[in-house]
């Protein structure tokens, strides 16, 4: 008689479930505090080599989260891009706005990690140690170039290079003004007077209030003033 064979294990479920924890782990503890063994715990594997033998390194595995959540997000922008005028004018500047944070809005809400994934790329974002090759993250993040050349072309009186810092300091805050709104909204920080505003507003207020920020900040001409000058002024 013959014994009823077990099914193997779908290794697509199994990466899955290593992204997933990988994921929500990183987003909470950070990249480095976290362990192998926690990741495999938490995606209930077993085999404590699983997360190894499918990604072959923690790394191995942060740049493969990076890859399949990006890059959704990448090419939902670059269609947003692709339908705003070839010359762009000031009127367009909030579709640019819009193409910087809708995607990452709309994949915190349709994905059940999403809101895991915004928090780790703000990790990764910021952090100093290369995490994602450079090759992987310039083909992910095409969009976001592609973005700030064209928001630089709406500030042609500001210098180049303070121009390409005020951008820079833009794409950071969004990344964080998104991650500590959900930090807030799932409960998991402490709460002030001013965050109950957050939490019984709509989350579309929030969006529109950062998309009409980034608009403003566009927009803003460049003093030219020093710092001392600044603090002279006070």
């Amino acid at each position: 008689m013959l014994r009823p064979t077990k099914p193997e294990p779908d290794r697509r479920d199994t990466k899955a479930l290593l992204m997933d924890a990988g994921e929500r782990l990183f987003s909470r503890f950070g990249l480095d505090a976290v362990t192998v063994r926690q990741i495999n715990r938490t995606a209930g594997q077993r085999n404590t080599s699983s997360l190894l033998y499918h990604f072959g390194s923690k790394e191995g595995l942060v740049e493969a989260i990076f890859i399949d959540r990006f890059s959704g997000i990448n090419k939902r922008r670059h269609a947003m891009l692709d339908a705003l005028p070839v010359h762009i004018g000031e009127n367009d500047i909030q579709g640019l706005a819009r193409a910087a944070v809708l995607p990452f809005f709309e994949h915190m809400q349709q994905k059940s990690g999403g809101t895991d994934f915004i928090r780790f790329f703000a990790l990764l974002y910021n952090d100093p140690k290369a995490r994602v090759s450079d090759e992987i993250w310039r083909e992910h993040t095409s969009s976001a170039r592609r973005l700030a050349r064209m928001a630089l072309e709406q500030m042609p009186l500001m210098p180049r290079e303070i121009a390409a810092q005020r951008i820079s300091l833009v794409a950071t805050s969004v990344f964080q003004w998104l991650a500590n709104w959900n930090q807030i909204t799932r409960g998991e920080a402490r709460l002030t007077e001013e965050d109950y505003a957050t939490l019984s507003a709509p989350p579309e207020s929030f969006v529109c209030n950062v998309i009409d920020l980034i608009v403003a900040v566009v927009k803003a001409p460049h003093t030219g003033m020093t710092l001392a000058e600044q603090t002279a002024n006070q």
